[in-house]
């Protein structure tokens, strides 16, 4: 038996360690919260736009291809925040006989204007540039979203508010419509540290930071293929703004949106890799699908986070059967 004198005797010892330990996560998470919150964005003007789209203030890298003939114009959503456009790769301009297709990279993502605003990044205001976008651009009333990773989020945001110019929606390895976050708090003063530990800590300097983060980011994509040695296909992917993706991300944190989401009433395609990770595949699909009223879900066998890039042919089968139904 043990003796309760050693207990009493360990106990002062037992709740030092554990106030140390207490601590160290403390001092962690605040040099942490430290290092991810001194980068600010840095002014930089839109990079190889040739024909910008000036939006809200802001220089978007946009690009446009086809013409209508009966299918509203189809505008892509890229992932991450802080992603570009390019990593569709161009794999969309096969439906450019059917009907206008614009990329375009949101604001301080990719190649689009970057202001040193950090207040300037949040997907409430993301979901107001697509709008103005689809307005004053693209000059259509209704529009065929197709939302990437980090997209779908917005696509979902979206569609709450301008439910009458979506004509249908297509999500590719979507994430949650907060991301599976709900508690602001933790995420704003934990996240940092959660992040520190997969990513590690970027440079106070912002135009460096954004070359770290793209780095970590070339890095990782690999794991999320299905076969992890066809690399080659996500070369050339574009680069990734931190600071935008750090303001954006904390951002989509809070309300699950749930019971608006019943009420959306639009076609929905929910595209997902089996070899994805579950906070962007399957399970995300089965959740949303089991919430929104008119959504099918189609899984790809040999497919990670891109099924657009690893089975072409398959998803470009499938996005035009589900274009063309009623």
């Amino acid at each position: 038996m043990h003796d309760p004198r050693n207990i009493e005797t360990n106990m002062p010892f037992l709740l030092t360690a554990i106030l140390a330990i207490i601590v160290i996560i403390a001092l962690y998470a605040a040099y942490a919260y430290h290092i991810y919150n001194r980068v600010q964005p840095a002014d930089r003007a839109c990079v190889d736009c040739t024909t910008p789209a000036t939006v809200d203030g802001y220089e978007l890298y946009f690009q446009e291809i086809g013409a209508e003939k009966g299918i509203p114009p189809i505008v892509l959503i890229h992932g991450g925040p802080g992603h570009s456009s390019l990593s569709f790769k161009n794999s969309f301009d096969f439906v450019a006989g059917q009907t206008r297709v614009i990329y375009y990279d949101q604001r301080g993502s990719g190649n689009s204007q970057i202001k040193s605003s950090s207040e300037d990044y949040t997907i409430d205001q993301l979901v107001e540039e697509l709008e103005s976008l689809r307005r004053e651009i693209i000059k259509a009333d209704k529009i065929v979203l197709i939302g990437h990773s980090f997209g779908s989020a917005l696509v979902q945001r979206y569609a709450l508010k301008y439910q009458a110019h979506v004509e249908k929606i297509i999500i590719v390895g979507g994430i949650r419509i907060n991301n599976g976050m709900s508690n602001r708090f933790v995420w704003k003063w934990f996240g940092p540290a959660l992040y520190s530990t997969a990513l590690g800590f970027p440079p106070a300097d912002p135009q460096a930071a954004d070359a770290w983060f793209t780095k970590s980011s070339e890095k990782d994509n690999p794991n999320r293929l299905f076969d992890k040695s066809n690399k080659q296909i996500l070369q050339d992917m574009g680069s990734v703004s931190f600071a935008p993706w750090r303001e954006i991300s904390l951002s989509l944190v809070g309300y699950d949106y749930k019971t608006e989401l019943r009420q959306l009433q639009v076609p929905t395609l929910f595209i997902y890799g089996t070899s994805d990770s579950q906070f962007t595949g399957e399970p995300v699909g089965d959740e949303l699908c089991s919430i929104l009223p008119n959504c099918t879900a189609a899984g790809f066998d040999k497919s990670g986070h891109w099924p657009f890039l690893e089975e072409p042919e398959k998803f470009q089968k499938v996005l035009k059967d589900f274009l063309a139904s009623h």
